[in-house]
């Protein structure tokens, strides 16, 4: 399990789903090494993607951080997900 999400600057929110669908990564670090050991079919096979919460106007990146926060903590993604960075 993977929790990510993306802040408003420089329209990153867009970009950083995109990623997410380009390479599997989205630039996760955990997720990265997946996909060079495993390859990206391996995580196509193992992973499902959500969108747990999406801002469709500029938000204040702090408050996008502190939600991504509360999901990490929620859902124990730290200890027993790929949440490493």
């Amino acid at each position: 399990m993977y929790v990510g999400s993306a802040t408003a600057q420089y329209g990153m929110l867009l970009q950083r789903w995109t990623n997410y669908i380009d390479n599997g990564h989205g630039g996760n670090v955990e997720l990265k090494h997946i996909v060079d050991t495993k390859g990206f079919d391996y995580v196509k096979e193992n992973f499902q993607y959500s969108v747990l919460e999406n801002y469709n106007a500029r938000m204040n990146d702090n408050y996008i951080l502190s939600r991504e926060k509360w999901w990490k903590d929620t859902l124990c993604t730290k200890q027993f997900g790929y949440n490493k960075n």
